[in-house]
């Protein structure tokens, strides 16, 4: 009998995706056997989210990273770091926002989600732009804060959002990517940031990275990891509920990527099972060098 089965509860066989409401993914032996170790000792906490950030950093091709409980709740600590720039976000301004100008988020028409609300809990306003450049160029005001781009299905009738990024810098407008579902492929941990220039980019820990489920990674500029940590948890403020344990932010001792539960070894391991036609996809096109 199952853990579940002791609760009454029956597994269940997940036809679907890596659906949050069907628990995620299914975490390598690797990675659980990583969470055991990590758990077994006391350590500092915030020490460890640097270390662990510098280090998923490297691996991922990126200036820094953060480890969040989740991909929304990486939306809300970025978010509310990118209002209070060029400014140190200050914890307890939120969702008051007193001294914070930069009030408003703008996002595409036909990216509007249910995840809206990660923005709205900063405090921010969510200011609607039709899906054309013309309208998001219109939307800008010196209380823009940022553009959320969700990628993925949501962003089909969007503009290019190459284009979309071109006329954010040309306002100096942040551009931050809710890619939480949208790996593999693996590339995507630094397409999103060192290819298209993106300011920063959340990802989801528990689908296709195959890591707990209660856990995400923001990848991005310095300026905006360092707005992250000073918002997360421990510290008193809007970051407080989001805590990450130590078992969530454990990484490779050995220095190689590939051994990483995080990066190649998350994605190799879900390709191996896949069919052959798709594993040789996964080969050529996924496992790319971290």
């Amino acid at each position: 009998m199952s853990i579940y089965e002791d609760l009454g509860i029956k597994p269940i066989i997940n036809a679907s995706a890596t659906l949050t409401k069907l628990g995620g993914s299914r975490m390598p032996r690797e990675v659980l056997e990583a969470m055991n170790a990590a758990a077994g000792s006391f350590v500092d906490l915030p020490l460890l989210q640097t270390r662990v950030g510098d280090r998923i950093a490297e691996l991922t091709r990126n200036e820094a990273a953060f480890v969040s409980s989740g991909a929304a709740a990486g939306i809300v600590l970025a978010v509310a770091t990118l209002m209070a720039a060029p400014n140190e976000p200050d914890p307890m301004a939120y969702p008051m926002l007193e001294g914070i100008t930069k009030n408003e988020a703008i996002v595409f028409t036909s990216q509007r989600n249910g995840y809206d609300f990660a923005i709205r809990q900063t405090g921010a306003s969510i200011v609607e732009c039709d899906d054309t450049l013309e309208s998001f160029e219109s939307a800008i005001t010196e209380r823009t804060a940022c553009l959320v781009w969700f990628a993925g299905a949501l962003a089909v009738k969007s503009p290019p959002i190459e284009d979309v990024i071109a006329i954010a810098r040309k306002h100096r407008v942040p551009v931050l990517v809710d890619a939480a579902a949208q790996i593999p492929p693996v590339s995507n941990l630094w397409h999103y940031t060192k290819v298209l220039g993106c300011d920063g980019v959340v990802f989801s820990g528990g689908k296709g990275i195959r890591g707990p489920q209660a856990a995400g990674l923001v990848l991005g500029t310095r300026e905006l990891i360092a707005g992250c940590r000073r918002l997360s948890s421990p510290t008193q403020g809007i970051g407080r509920p989001m805590k990450v344990g130590k078992h969530y932010r454990w990484h490779s001792r050995s220095g190689s990527a590939a051994s990483s539960p995080i990066t190649t070894k998350a994605i190799g391991l879900f390709s191996r099972r896949w069919s052959p036609r798709n594993r040789r996809m996964a080969t050529s096109r996924f496992i790319s060098p971290v």
